[in-house]
């Protein structure tokens, strides 16, 4: 479909080998969306080639094809396409191929709760108009009067390496460097200070670093500098921990530990390229909306990554969480 061919309301596609969660779930949203269902992956992605699908939330468990085969097609196959995975169960191996394959928005339990899946439904096809507009913007551009010179190339941003494991910390080091400017931290508070003097794209982080979990010092950087795209490399086994880290700190991959080195140089590739694409792109950046922090658990957090990244913020102004 083309992208320019926006229907009056948006299109939501469920996808679940159960009908009578389909059914229900057509029930429950067809006043606000154009709803269409399937009941295998295959059937989803015929609906996917025929229709322009806004949003595509699939069960994960089903015959034939399972969700995060599906997510991984349609991401090929309907790149404006938001994904979301609803899962009753958690499966590390499950979770972790929805995130670096499919690249979901985020997971949703089943059963679900109604409230949360009507604000992230919302979320999501807002996130899905923001990338058609950006995917069209782009596309203009991309076609410059004959005698415009040609832009330059954009200089490569910095990688920020975290982990109070000395060992792991050099072995990440030792790759990241022989591509990337690479900096090194073991404690949140070196975090920050590298932050605040170097204009970092990509974090790769433990899940835990000292007595800190990242999950706060992610979900409260991605609100205040979303461009910078993370990479998660853990010895966790923790699903739930996963989980809440793609839906509260929109973590874009995951690997585990010891590091393998082919895997780890792929993820760094395809973080730093997504990167440079919301700088490219700044409209791309409302993908990225993360679960809002009422009351924050720790204020002064908040203030300490808004002061350092505040002054690559004013740099790159398109790309601050509070003023795109």
């Amino acid at each position: 479909m083309d992208p320019q061919d926006t229907p009056t309301r948006a299109t939501v596609l469920f996808v679940d080998d159960e009908e009578r969660v389909v059914n229900l779930l057509r029930m429950i949203f067809r006043t606000q969306y154009e709803v269409l269902v399937a009941t295998s992956g295959a059937q989803a992605l015929e609906l996917l080639r025929a229709h322009r699908i806004d949003v595509l939330v699939s069960d994960q468990r089903m015959p034939g094809m399972t969700g995060i085969e599906l997510l991984a097609q349609a991401r090929e196959l309907s790149p404006h396409t938001i994904r979301l995975l609803l899962t009753g169960y958690t499966d590390l191996a499950a979770i972790v191929g929805s995130v670096n394959e499919g690249e979901v928005f985020r997971f949703l339990n089943k059963p679900w709760d109604h409230h949360e899946i009507q604000t992230t439904l919302a979320a999501a096809v807002a996130a899905a108009h923001s990338s058609r507009a950006a995917f069209l913007e782009s596309a203009r551009a991309a076609e410059p009067a004959a005698s415009a010179p040609a832009p330059a190339e954009p200089s490569t941003p910095d990688i920020l390496l975290i982990d109070d494991n000395p060992r792991d910390l050099a072995s990440m080091e030792e790759v990241a460097r022989q591509s990337y400017t690479t900096h090194t931290a073991t404690s949140m508070t070196e975090a920050l200070q590298i932050l605040s003097h170097h204009d970092v794209g990509v974090i790769v982080t433990e899940a835990r670093v000292g007595e800190e979990d990242t999950e706060g010092f992610l979900r409260v950087l991605k609100q205040q500098y979303p461009a910078i795209t993370t990479v998660m490399l853990t010895r966790s086994g923790d699903a739930d921990l996963v989980i809440r880290l793609i839906n509260r700190a929109q973590i874009f991959r995951f690997a585990t530990k010891p590091l393998r080195k082919s895997v780890f140089v792929l993820a760094l590739s395809a973080a730093m390229k997504e990167h440079m694409r919301y700088r490219q792109q700044p409209n791309l950046l409302n993908r990225l909306q993360v679960e809002p922090v009422v009351e924050p658990d720790n204020p002064s957090l908040v203030n300490s990554i808004a002061q350092s990244v505040g002054r690559w913020a004013d740099r790159f102004p398109l790309l601050s969480g509070k003023k795109r």
